[in-house]
């Protein structure tokens, strides 16, 4: 019970301590991914001048809303594991002296991103409400899937903090790797657009069978196309959430002990 009531504290604080002393607060997290968007759109419209790819079924051709569908779960991914390890390796004091799950300094972080996950999509829901499509149906299905993504995210999350205790270069690798990752993945580029050249066709296995790719497509699917995922799609994100939860959670479970005596 006082492990449950420690994670529910380190989950309080991060949520309260994310703005702290900021003038705006809690509307960065809107005002972040809405000046991606413009940016983004700008770049799409006026200097590619590339047409979006209509929703199928839904027939939506806006490129904000698509490149809206994408960014926001792949910043819940990109902050979470970044943070993550800032705030295990952030507490060295607190480690060495109390006795506690250090996971849980990494699910504190997942918690609260998850939040701001749900904000923003709640902020998403209603501007595609505003223009025209139903999305509040889908609902229901994207919330488990969104479970299956925090899995997801926690397991690479665990694996990465454990590791960045003994080696520090990995903070500044997985900076490198997370922009590779963005860019394969498909946020601001459509699947369908893709050429049928060897680079496309590569491009288009990553983003449909890349862990990633296969998960953000899958919110796109549910939301910018308004339909199911393929059960065989489904059954493959749950085959990736399980693994990588599995794998980080055994990660981190055999290198935390050791945590005190490296920081």
């Amino acid at each position: 019970m006082s492990h449950r009531n420690l994670l529910y504290l380190l989950s309080l604080k991060e949520l309260r301590t994310r703005y702290k002393k900021s003038v705006l607060g809690w509307a960065w997290s809107l005002l972040n991914p809405i000046s991606q968007m413009l940016i983004f759109t700008v770049i799409f419209t006026y200097v590619f001048v590339a047409q979006p790819s209509p929703g199928d079924p839904s027939g939506l051709r806006n490129f904000p809303l698509y490149f809206l569908c994408g960014l926001l779960p792949w910043n819940f991914f990109a902050i979470t594991t970044s943070v993550a390890m800032g705030n295990v390796q952030g507490n060295t004091g607190l480690i060495k002296k109390v006795s506690f799950p250090h996971e849980h300094l990494v699910f504190a972080v997942v918690a609260a991103q998850f939040v701001t996950l749900l904000i923003e999509t709640l902020i998403l829901v209603i501007a595609m409400l505003l223009t025209g499509q139903n999305v509040l149906v889908w609902l229901p299905v994207l919330l488990p899937l969104y479970v299956l993504w925090g899995l997801f995210t926690t397991g690479v999350a665990l694996a990465l903090s454990a590791f960045n205790v003994f080696f520090h270069d990995v903070q500044y690798l997985w900076g490198i790797l997370s922009q590779i990752l963005f860019y394969a993945t498909p946020v601001i580029y459509f699947t369908a657009a893709l050429p049928a050249v060897p680079v496309g066709r590569a491009l288009k296995a990553v983003a449909t069978f890349g862990p990633t790719g296969a998960f953000i497509t899958a919110f796109q699917n549910v939301l910018y196309d308004g339909r199911f995922p393929s059960g065989t799609k489904i059954a493959y994100l749950a085959v990736l959430a399980g693994a990588s939860f599995a794998l980080g959670t055994w990660i981190f479970s055999k290198l935390s002990p050791h945590f005190a005596e490296e920081m």
